[in-house]
């Protein structure tokens, strides 16, 4: 029996809410006679390796199903779209996604409450009818990879505020970050945006953002580089970042844009959405791409 829906559940979504939510989700489903597959990752990169197995199946067969829908956080997202789009015959299938992620960016940017869950995936079920998201791209020709991103690409430190929203909780982590801070070395950085070329010699981050939410659809990349001038003018802007606030700051560059080329000629960490992207020397482009989605 051929399948309508590939259903991708990862079970470790918002500290197993996903998998405790499953029989809830299951019961949805077949009261409204709906014909899926369930896979449940086990491990990173699990539902990329799913994907994988069953794109190569549904090209032999010739034959795609309506959706796929994830149930799970913006990783799993991150991983489903990079099997579809490094592969080159399959179509672009669309994705339902039922937001179980502890703190999903990708729910937050299109205004997706998770706590309407059902009301998503009756939906998802019940209309064909998708919307194109904006889904960062990249081409790293160093190592020649192409890939995507849903939210964000980090070079260099990571400085991004972590789960928990409270000051105090932000102080915290500005604490434990000090120590670093002294000890961190500066990397150069040659930047283009839009034709337009940068220099930073005292880069410590450079950070390429996909800014779903942002009313200007000319300029839908945001590139963040912070440099460590003065240790105790970086502290304040690593607070300044932490707590949300948008100081003019000479330590703190952004830069907005369609595209953007960044070249670092220095062995240093990355980062996307979340995920290791190893220690490397960059030559990367960054652009928009759209991709459809139910919700």
């Amino acid at each position: 029996m051929s399948s309508d829906y590939l259903i991708i559940l990862n079970p470790k979504a918002d500290n197993g809410k996903a998998k405790k939510n499953w029989p809830n989700i299951k019961n949805i489903l077949e009261s409204n006679k709906v014909k899926y597959k369930l896979r449940i990752t086990r491990k990173i990169n699990h539902a990329k390796s799913i994907t994988n197995y069953y794109l190569n199946k549904w090209e032999k067969q010739n034959k795609f199903p309506k959706c796929i829908i994830i149930v799970g956080g913006d990783g799993t997202i991150n991983e489903v779209l990079n099997a579809i789009l490094s592969d080159k015959a399959a179509p672009n299938i669309p994705i339902g996604f039922l937001p179980f992620g502890k703190n999903t960016k990708f729910a937050k940017a299109n205004k997706i409450n998770k706590s309407e869950w059902k009301k998503i995936l009756l939906n998802i079920i019940n209309n064909d009818n998708y919307k194109n998201i904006s889904i960062g791209n990249f081409n790293e020709k160093i190592k020649q990879e192409n890939g995507i991103f849903i939210n964000q690409i980090v070079i260099g430190m990571d400085i991004n505020p972590k789960n928990g929203s409270n000051k105090f909780y932000k102080l915290k982590q500005l604490i434990a970050l000090v120590p670093l801070l002294y000890n961190v070395d500066c990397f150069n950085t040659k930047v283009t945006v839009d034709s337009k070329e940068y220099s930073f010699k005292k880069a410590i981050t450079c950070s390429v953002t996909n800014e779903i939410t942002n009313d200007n659809k000319e300029e839908p990349l945001r590139l963040l580089i912070i440099e460590k001038r003065n240790i105790f003018k970086l502290i304040y802007t690593i607070l300044a970042i932490l707590m949300g606030k948008s100081y003019k700051l000479k330590s703190l560059h952004k830069l907005y844009g369609k595209n953007i080329h960044l070249s670092v000629p220095s062995l240093e960490y990355g980062k996307i959405d979340g995920n290791n992207f190893g220690s490397r020397f960059y030559d990367i482009e960054y652009r928009i791409i759209q991709y459809p989605f139910i919700m």
